[in-house]
């Protein structure tokens, strides 16, 4: 366990790099970072009044580590805190580079760590090592930044893509408050994360977004139990795979789909049927031996 000062330390650094990444994207020159919004439909991140403070790492060696040296933390807190590590040389440089950056929050709301995000072309995710504040499974992204949300009751909604998040939170805002985006960036949802959600979310029920696939379902379904230890009702809704980036999709399309769900725990009905299916078909068959 870390002691206070050295908690209060790496929250500190961490705190320091969500404004250096925020202040990176809306001065970026890279187009692809600010395209990534405007093309997945949502402009608004790239507006100084956003409440979402997702930011991008340059595609630079020590960009990041030289401003927070200038700020005053040492090097051996910045990679301490995941931000940086040290290169062949010796040298201590940036650890995340020309990525998209999401700041990840605790049960407190502290940033301790960051998932960043690279469409190229398919998106994949890099998180933060493990930490003296950090663990993946103990942070989320967007609670914080629907709070408002959240706490008059709007239904968590499970995501894979913040984009698709975004498209969820705008629709929401549109709506009167029914739903909250939360992106799960590639990770299944664990207890830990669950218990968070709950404790800021009013609502009693969530909505886990799936795809229309049995490996979306399966994978759906794998969080069923965690969340029924912090929600009376579970929902599913069949979406497509980050389906914000699909040029038909708009944001009557979203709202539709998401007043439209059915329980979670249908589809662990349907994935036993499959495999009782699966293992009749299976069973061995007697040998009727050669033909007469």
């Amino acid at each position: 366990m870390p002691t206070i000062a050295e908690r209060q330390r790496l929250l500190a650094v961490n705190r320091a790099a969500a404004l250096f990444y925020r202040r990176e994207l809306l001065q970026a020159k890279t187009k692809w970072a600010r395209s990534y919004f405007t093309r997945g439909g949502a402009p608004g991140v790239l507006d100084p009044s956003s409440s979402w403070s997702i930011g991008y790492a340059p595609d630079a060696r020590s960009r990041l580590v030289d401003s927070l040296r200038s700020k005053g933390f040492e090097q051996a807190s910045v990679r301490n805190a995941g931000l940086a590590l040290i290169d062949p040389e010796g040298r201590t440089i940036d650890r995340f580079r020309d990525l998209v950056m999401m700041p990840a929050r605790n049960e407190q709301l502290e940033t301790v760590g960051f998932i960043g995000v690279r469409a190229d072309p398919e998106p994949y995710y890099v998180a933060s090592p493990a930490s003296q504040v950090y663990r993946r499974g103990g942070a989320l992204v967007g609670v914080a930044e629907q709070l408002d949300l959240l706490s008059e009751g709007a239904v968590p909604v499970l995501v894979n893509s913040p984009l698709d998040a975004l498209a969820v939170e705008r629709v929401s805002r549109l709506a009167v408050g029914r739903w909250a985006g939360i992106p799960l960036c590639d990770t299944l949802l664990s207890v830990q994360q669950a218990g968070l959600l709950a404790r800021y979310a009013a609502s009693d029920s969530v909505i886990v977004a799936i795809p229309d696939s049995k490996a979306g379902q399966r994978a759906a379904v794998a969080m069923l139990d965690d969340l029924n230890r912090f929600f009376v009702r579970v929902w599913a809704v069949e979406l497509p795979p980050d389906f914000m980036t699909l040029e038909r999709t708009d944001l009557q399309f979203l709202q539709d789909r998401l007043l439209v769900t059915r329980p979670l725990g249908d589809y662990r009905g349907a994935e036993r049927r499959r495999k009782q299916t699966h293992d009749d078909f299976d069973l061995d068959t007697p040998d009727r031996g050669p033909a007469l």
